[in-house]
């Protein structure tokens, strides 16, 4: 029977949610397989710009018919004059069947290097951007998983002031039935218990909000406080650059590709195809073999191409601007978290030192109350007071959490290793 007890403990705690656990579950909602799946989208692309530079075979077939006879074969005037006095068929029809397949491949044709390269700088960028959005819903989670503690933490506050007005209320019941203490006191409590019930009932509402939005994320229903650590970040590059330094060499790469529009395209073709059809003097099924191979220059010169060099420029700068934008903000909001944090952590000191007078002071005032020389007015006050830091260092636990997450993923940091 033990045995079977302590199986069922160890099966509870392996199936018991954790921030860790929860993290692990951020991989599988349909975001993270979206982004998964934009990555493969762009190794195909790739795929489909290096394939430009492999042969490509054509196979066709063909039926036509044309409003005259027309040769099958370039056929020298000796030749022919020969098959005419031989009574040969001549290579002349309307009607003409064709098979055969073409082979070309290209030799040289820059602008298919440049994209590729291009191609292979925004597959960095997206792998990055993938990384930041993976951080932004782990992120998310930790912002979602502190409000929830923060307000299981004001609903405990509010059930333990609950019990410590009861406990008064229960203590002064008789003086009241005796006549001994005023109604009005009684009235006063009951009034007071009143208002804490109709803020729990507000908390649970938020509740309800913020584990629907933690669902949303994780896809698992919460129903209890998530404890967790949190641990420093330290300083290093920021990640949020790093994606759009690759798409600014992307686009200098498309500028080039633009360019590339301008220089010859250099290909090699094999055309070959078997003609089927009737001669035109005998009326004989003849077939024809022909067969071509050779080197093609094509030099495209379009005003439009221009346009396109200027288009690709305006967004390379673009690109560039952004760098320096986002760089400049992102220095401002670590000042504002790093100059917050220290704010924050030392707040929290003072009032965990705060909560510990407070509660010694409701102790005196409860028994000031009960023995008549503090108003119940005044005795609630000293209930309200603490209620309030304990609010307030909830809020501060979520807040520097908050902080935290926002500087990991500015750092590019695994939050696993930051929240634990």
């Amino acid at each position: 029977m033990k045995k079977i007890f302590s199986i069922a403990i160890m099966l509870s705690l392996a199936n018991a949610t954790t921030i860790s656990t929860l993290f692990e579950k951020l991989d599988n909602i349909p975001e993270s397989k979206i982004d998964a799946l934009t990555i493969k989208e762009i190794k195909a692309t790739k795929k489909t710009v290096t394939y430009s530079n492999f042969p490509s075979l054509n196979i066709f077939a063909s039926a036509e018919h044309f409003n005259d006879y027309i040769s099958l074969k370039p056929l020298p005037p000796t030749e022919s004059q020969k098959l005419i006095l031989q009574k040969k068929s001549l290579p002349f029809s309307q009607n003409v069947i064709k098979i055969g397949f073409s082979l070309s491949m290209p030799i040289f044709i820059k602008e298919i290097y440049d994209n590729k390269k291009k191609i292979s700088f925004l597959l960095k960028a997206t792998k990055y951007q993938t990384l930041i959005n993976k951080l932004n819903r782990q992120a998310l989670l930790v912002t979602n998983l502190s409000k929830l503690n923060y307000l299981f933490s004001l609903k405990q506050a509010l059930k333990t002031k609950e019990n410590s007005i009861k406990t008064t209320k229960d203590a002064i019941e008789v003086g009241v039935k005796n006549g001994r203490i005023p109604e009005f006191q009684l009235l006063r409590l009951n009034d007071a218990l009143n208002e804490i019930k109709a803020q729990i009932n507000d908390l649970d509402t938020q509740i309800a909000k913020t584990k629907s939005d933690i669902y949303t994320l994780t896809l698992t229903k919460i129903n209890k406080p998530i404890k967790f650590q949190s641990f420093n970040v330290n300083s290093g590059e920021f990640i949020l650059i790093k994606p759009l330094k690759e798409k600014l060499i992307a686009s200098k790469y498309d500028i080039n590709a633009q360019k590339d529009k301008f220089l010859p395209k250099i290909m090699f073709k094999i055309n070959a195809n078997r003609a089927f059809a009737k001669a035109y003097n005998t009326g004989d099924l003849i077939a024809i073999n022909s067969a071509s191979a050779g080197i093609y220059i094509n030099m495209e010169l379009n005003r439009k191409n221009g346009a396109e060099i200027e288009k690709s420029k305006i967004l390379y700068q673009k690109d560039y601007l952004q760098i320096k934008k986002t760089l400049k903000d992102l220095k401002a909001k670590i000042q504002y978290i790093n100059d917050s944090l220290k704010s924050v952590k030392k707040e929290m000191l003072l009032i965990k030192e705060s909560i510990a007078i407070k509660e010694e002071l409701l102790k005196s005032a409860k028994k000031a109350y009960l023995l008549g020389v503090m108003s119940v007015d005044d005795y609630l006050k000293y209930e309200d007071d603490l209620y309030m830091q304990k609010a307030k260092l909830a809020n501060l636990i979520a807040v520097k959490n908050s902080l935290l997450a926002q500087k990991a993923v500015i750092y590019g940091k695994n939050l696993k290793k930051v929240f634990k």
